[in-house]
């Protein structure tokens, strides 16, 4: 089943429901072992692929994730996390941009390094980030962020969410912890193998 997502085009959304954590898409979170692509439910190994073949072929991707976990491992688990997420960011041979808790001041926001979620359009637009990639982010942050990037820009979002995933999202997955991320990145890697015709 598809969702209309031209409730995101920022000539209809308002700024109050682009900065609420309320989803603007009608779709349902998905399922265990699903998950959503671009409106339709999908199994999550099918996202995988989806997934690997979007980074692949982007431009320039990068990878949004917690400062508390890829920079202090203030959290339980964190350097795990860490160690996963750098071991994707290296798959697809891009960048990781720290997320921080707090809210630069704008405008004086440094978008070429900072990232907030109310500012996460103008990092987007400023890098000329063609996928982005969430993982880790608090949910109501990342519900946000997500929401101003696609009415903001023309970046292509993905979800990685440990919990339920973010319709808002092009794509998203759920439950994504170290293991399922691993076999994310063993998709990529075999995705990235050049194929040598059978003799």
């Amino acid at each position: 089943m598809k969702t209309d997502i031209s409730r995101l085009d920022p000539k209809i959304c308002s700024y109050c429901d682009l900065v609420s954590p309320v989803p603007l898409s009608d779709m349902a979170h998905p399922g265990e072992s699903k998950a959503i692509v671009e409106g339709e439910v999908v199994d999550e190994e099918v996202a995988m692929h989806k997934v690997a073949e979007k980074v692949l072929r982007a431009k320039k991707p990068v990878i949004f994730s917690p400062a508390r976990t890829i920079m202090w491992a203030f959290e339980e688990g964190a350097v795990d996390k860490a160690r996963v997420i750098r071991k994707l960011a290296q798959a697809i041979d891009t960048e990781i941009l720290p997320v921080f808790d707090i809210r630069p001041e704008f405008p004086t926001v440094k978008s070429a390094v900072e990232i907030n979620p109310y500012h996460a359009d103008l990092v987007i637009e400023h890098n000329r980030y063609d996928v982005a990639i969430f993982t880790g982010i608090d949910c109501l942050y990342a519900d946000v962020a997500l929401k101003i990037i696609r009415a903001g820009s023309t970046c292509y979002t993905i979800a990685l969410c440990g919990h339920s995933g973010h319709v808002d999202a092009e794509i998203t997955m759920r439950d994504m912890g170290p293991s399922k991320l691993n076999r994310l990145i063993e998709i990529i890697s075999e995705m990235k193998r050049p194929h040598t015709p059978p003799s």
